[in-house]
């Protein structure tokens, strides 16, 4: 069963479309979610969903809060790995390449 602080499969895949397949923080092209585009990918990252808002600052998991992003992105978005007790909040402004 799903968490509940996931996005569906076709939010993920909506998102990666109005991004025109591309990280919306670098601009790195992505073909594929997870670890199926690894191999397509220029340094050989894994893609993630990730939520502009996080669930615990009151966020969805509605597409227009989604964004795809590669590791390395995802990664530096939670201060450097900081998932759990991260306080940064993001907005759409933060990636460049939202809106494709």
């Amino acid at each position: 069963m799903d968490r509940p602080n996931e996005f569906t499969n076709s939010t993920l895949q909506f998102a990666l479309m109005r991004q025109k397949n591309r990280c919306a923080s670098c601009g790195t092209p992505i073909l594929a979610l997870g670890n199926l585009g690894r191999a397509q990918h220029e340094f050989g990252e894994a893609a993630h969903g990730h939520h502009v808002r996080h669930v615990k600052w009151g966020g969805t998991n509605a597409l227009d809060n989604c964004v795809i992003l590669c590791t390395s992105c995802h990664y530096n978005s939670h201060e450097g790995g900081n998932y759990r007790w991260g306080t940064v909040q993001g907005t759409p402004q933060d990636f460049p390449h939202y809106n494709g």
